[in-house]
């Protein structure tokens, strides 16, 4: 894309992965709205205008991460002012994911495919992106994209696209050590410039169900791009079994370890014919496929992995936003942003150590075991990359480390710069960097639950006044990272805006953002008039203490028997639909399992537990 322009002064941007957390997206929501205001101002202030500029130039995104990088994507492309983008985000996951519209059916929806409907999600990314592409807000000249946005939005391909594991060495007498494998993760690369948008790599093809445009014409037309960028967040954020899975076709040429694959399987076809490969036909491989997919979050809940290769495409297209090149001029500076909504703390960590077993026997229990695997699991997936991006970073410091001595063999330079190019390129290091990683919250002590975190994550769907509170927390805790990182940043750049280190403080950072959002601890939420951190003791039924109480405050924050009765019952007409479609059962005959959840469920579910 064209219209990029020298980077003005001294500048700083930040690279967003944003993880999946189902109803937690509220909280990143948040985190995403209160980020963006605080950049804006700081960019606007007297002190700040024409010396100094930070802003946000690549995202990546997992599961509910993707609406909402996709959101804010648009939004700093099309330079929306902070109170569009906030009021965007309160669309999506304030007003409109909300249990009675993912439970509700309608004729048009996909009835049976999943327990929530087919319906709601792509309603709230379309109307999400019509309201921006439409909206009357007049465009907000400092935070207008002065550059390229690069997006990259996860899914998992539940079908797997195939590649080969070679261990064939030349030099070595042995019989084929190829194995073919399937590779389930996925992704789609994006860029925006103002209200354009383009395919880096244009995986998404043939415009089918489910499908705007593609292909070549994908590419002229940005409206398709926005619909198939649209889908591609829809796809990441269609968390298996709860939401329907996505259908959607791919350019195989674009993945190069499928077409080494292909390459591979053709020769053998060529040295030992079609039958001995057990293929049908004679035609290689198809280049094009249709595949299923889902949550981007199974296998890469916080994908750092994919922020950074969306770093290294801007940077070799734009080489002055990359801290290490010489076309920055040492004014370049560049900051990974990881969000965590549930933040394991020391003391959990303590506690898990030191707490023993209380009946080891029904610890043993299939259902016990089962959740701590899945536990194990989730855990594994919302870590995996950020290991993977430690031990990079590991690497290339001994790498470094290494190289630095042959400065001192006395050989040539013209040599010395040729063998560093190939031992880093050998190492698989080549065009790679040190990151630097921050997190939000940014305090490791911090304790807090938040409104939404239980029932795996979905209780914020319950009541609005959960994600209210999700969002409020949201917005405090990215309040307080941003003092603290530009505290630091600022000390170490005073001279740039005209100050000394010793006036750099928080409370003269403070002074160049605008009034601080709502405090968790004091901010009211109808109807309850509890704050968020009250709210932090929600739960289906109300908390007890040691001696079986309730407390007050937790008994308003808890669900009563009237939203839980309707809850259920949305949950019993829905159950119906499933019935019918996975089990082909006639309605007739569906309708004494209704009588039975009445009958024995129901009551269970709603009617709080007697306390002696």
């Amino acid at each position: 894309m064209s219209g990029d322009s020298p980077s003005p002064l001294r500048t700083h941007r930040f690279a967003l992965s944003i993880c999946g957390g189902v109803a937690l997206g509220a909280y990143e929501a948040g985190v995403v709205s209160q980020l963006y205001k605080d950049i804006h101002d700081f960019n606007a202030h007297a002190d700040i205008e024409g010396k100094a500029r930070v802003s946000i130039d690549a995202i990546s995104g997992a599961s509910a991460g993707s609406i909402t990088g996709l959101i804010l994507a648009q939004g700093i492309g099309l330079g929306l002012p902070p109170d569009e983008i906030e009021r965007l985000l309160r669309l999506c996951w304030i007003e409109l994911l909300d249990i009675r519209n993912l439970l509700s059916t309608t004729d048009s929806d996909s009835q049976g495919c999943s327990i929530f409907s087919d319906q709601v999600i792509s309603t709230i990314i379309n109307q999400a992106l019509q309201s921006s592409l439409s909206s009357s807000a007049a465009p907000d000249t400092l935070n207008s994209a002065s550059e390229s946005i690069a997006l990259w939005l996860t899914m998992t391909n539940l079908d797997g696209v195939p590649y080969v594991i070679n261990f064939n060495r030349e030099d070595h007498a042995q019989p084929d050590a190829e194995l073919y494998a399937l590779d389930y993760k996925d992704y789609v690369p994006f860029v925006i410039y103002g209200d354009k948008i383009e395919m880096v790599s244009p995986r998404m093809v043939n415009a089918g169900e489910g499908e705007s445009g593609g292909g070549a014409e994908a590419g002229k037309s940005p409206d398709s791009v926005w619909s198939l960028a649209a889908n591609a967040a829809r796809a990441s954020s269609a968390f298996p079994v709860a939401f329907p899975p996505s259908y959607q076709s791919r350019d195989l040429t674009q993945y190069p370890e499928y077409m080494e694959f292909r390459d591979n399987v053709e020769a053998h076809r060529l040295a030992s014919g079609v039958g001995n490969l057990g293929l049908s036909g004679t035609e290689p491989l198809p280049t094009t496929a249709r595949f299923q997919f889902a949550d981007g979050g199974l296998f890469s809940n916080l994908p750092i992995g994919r922020c950074i290769d969306a770093v290294a495409h801007l940077n070799r297209n734009w080489p002055d936003r990359d801290p290490d090149s010489p076309e920055s001029q040492g004014m370049a500076g560049r900051s990974f942003v990881v969000f965590d909504p549930v933040p394991q703390t020391p003391a959990d960590v303590e506690a898990l150590l030191t707490n023993p077993i209380p009946n080891e026997a029904d610890a043993s229990l299939p259902t016990a075991i089962v959740g701590k695997i899945l536990a194990a699991y989730f855990n594994t997936a919302v870590y995996a990359d950020l290991r993977t991006a430690e031990e990079t970073n590991r690497r290339i410091r001994s790498i470094r480390a290494a190289l630095s001595k042959l400065d001192v063999l006395g050989l040539p330079v013209e040599l010395t710069s040729t063998l560093k190019s190939e031992i880093i390129s050998a190492a698989g290091l080549d065009g790679k960097s040190e990151i630097t990683l921050q997190r939000i919250p940014s305090r490791h002590g911090v304790r807090r639950t938040l409104a939404g975190d239980f029932a795996g994550h979905f209780g914020g769907f319950f009541r609005t006044d959960y994600r209210e509170a999700d969002f409020i927390t949201g917005r405090s805790e990215a309040r307080s990272w941003f003092i603290d990182w530009l505290t630091l940043w600022l000390k170490d750049h005073a001279p740039d805006i005209g100050k000394c280190w010793d006036e750099i403080n928080p409370g003269y950072v403070a002074s160049l953002l605008k009034a601080p959002p709502p405090n968790p601890a004091e901010e009211p939420i109808p109807p309850t008039e509890l704050t968020p951190e009250q709210l932090g003791s929600s739960n289906w039924f109300p908390n007890t203490d040691e001696y079986g109480k309730v407390a007050y405050t937790d008994r308003l924050a808890a669900l009563n028997n009237i939203q839980r009765r309707e809850i259920v019952e949305l949950a019993q007409n829905r159950l119906l639909v499933l019935l019918q479609s996975w089990f082909h059962v006639p309605a007739i005959l569906a309708r004494p399992e209704t009588f039975i959840l009445n009958r024995f469920v129901g009551p269970k579910l709603i009617d709080e537990p007697v306390v002696e």
